[in-house]
């Protein structure tokens, strides 16, 4: 299937002087929407559409294709975004290049996530759209208005001694993405009609950018939104990478980098330290992924366990692949089965993550032995990029 992620992006914001690449949390805003869009693999084409030749330039930067600039027909004030989008169909259209369906992927949007894009996938189906809407977070059957003499008023009484479980729960507009097919998007002339589906976000991943106020708050709920700085455990402390100090990172990279624990791992090769640092610091800016080294309670380090949500059709949503390495002095004393089953409950007390992937090489016994101890069970094989084979296996939890 031919599919198009359109980002609409326009110059001059007023409110806002720069929004759509106002630097947010250490990236320009709208490289959050580019990376996810390129990273869930969803899509034949990520283009920006823009009228400004800076954030055509910031576009490129992280990945986005320009192929035409924006007219002046769709750069006013008045212009409607689904204008913008037949816009960019009929210009790749009349260059030879159609597709089946696409998806309207808001600049502004840094809380969404590869993974999200292809639940919304998964949850639009054989129906023509789908987009991102949240729950109002009080009902509005409860809803007040203040009438012309300045009185204030239940503008539905009747619900006034309802119980709020009893009332139908109402949903808003997110304003994220919109996934559509393109018939129903010229048929409707909209992003949505009445064969739609809701794909529902937590109360904490939706923000409006419209005021500087939104955006200290939509910096906030993205802070509260990463994986925590430190995680205590019965028997271990976890510290986030972003935390800890150059030193103990170099120290890290250096127990990584060791013959004994590359042997084992899928990416084989060695990091260097400009390497790695660039790393850490991109680990700042996403919301699905982490690294952790992984002390005993009395201090002592043991190795590093990691996680990233797993973009792929083929795994439900809420699925974390894992990855994880001790130093040489703490193996065989049974760290990584009793840590891992404490990160691991705190990953779905804490994240909602319902199941753990991993892959193994068929030689490593111990891990082999590991995942089984904890109850995983092998689902596929694959051959990886020196013709070993990798044993996937997979948890729930």
């Amino acid at each position: 299937m031919e599919r198009i992620a359109i980002i609409p992006a326009r110059g001059g914001s007023k409110r806002i002087p720069g929004k759509n690449i106002k630097e947010f949390h250490d990236l320009p805003i709208i490289a959050y929407s580019i990376r996810a869009a390129l990273r869930s693999g969803l899509f034949s084409e990520v283009m920006v559409s823009t009228d400004s030749e800076e954030i055509a330039s910031v576009a490129r930067e992280y990945g986005a294709s320009i192929p035409f600039m924006r007219s002046a027909a769709t750069s006013g004030d008045f212009a409607t975004t689904a204008d913008v989008i037949r816009e960019v169909l009929d210009r790749y259209e009349a260059g030879g290049r159609t597709f089946d369906s696409l998806c309207c992927l808001y600049a502004t949007a840094p809380f969404v996530t590869p993974a999200r894009l292809v639940d919304a996938v998964r949850m639009m189906g054989d129906h023509e759209a789908a987009f991102s809407c949240v729950a109002y977070g009080y009902p509005v059957q409860r809803g007040l208005e203040i009438a012309p003499d300045g009185c204030i008023a239940m503008r539905w009484p009747e619900y006034a001694s309802a119980r709020s479980q009893d009332l139908t729960p109402t949903y808003h507009d997110a304003g994220q993405f919109y996934f559509s097919r393109v018939d129903a998007f010229r048929r409707h002339g909209s992003l949505w009609g009445p064969d739609t589906m809701p794909v529902i976000l937590p109360e904490l991943e939706v923000q409006d950018l419209d005021t500087p106020t939104d955006w200290l708050l939509a910096e906030m709920k993205f802070s509260l939104l990463r994986f925590p700085a430190r995680i205590d455990t019965e028997h271990y402390t976890f510290r986030n990478y972003t935390s800890l100090d150059r030193e103990t990172n170099l120290r890290l990279l250096e127990c990584r980098n060791l013959p004994s624990i590359r042997e084992y791992m899928v990416n084989r090769k060695v990091i260097y330290v400009e390497e790695h640092e660039d790393f850490v610091r991109s680990l700042r800016t996403l919301l699905d992924r982490a690294y952790y080294a992984v002390y005993e309670r009395d201090g002592g380090l043991i190795g590093s366990v990691n996680v990233h949500a797993v973009v792929s059709p083929e795994f439900p949503s809420a699925t974390y692949e894992r990855g994880i390495w001790l130093r040489p002095a703490a193996q065989g004393y049974g760290h990584a089965k009793r840590l891992l089953k404490e990160f691991y409950a705190r990953l779905a007390a804490d994240r909602g993550v319902k199941r753990i992937l991993t892959e193994v090489f068929s030689d490593n016994n111990a891990s082999l032995r590991l995942e089984k101890s904890l109850g995983a069970k092998r689902i596929s094989d694959i051959e990886a990029a020196d013709s070993r084979i990798l044993e996937r296996f997979l948890l729930e939890i």
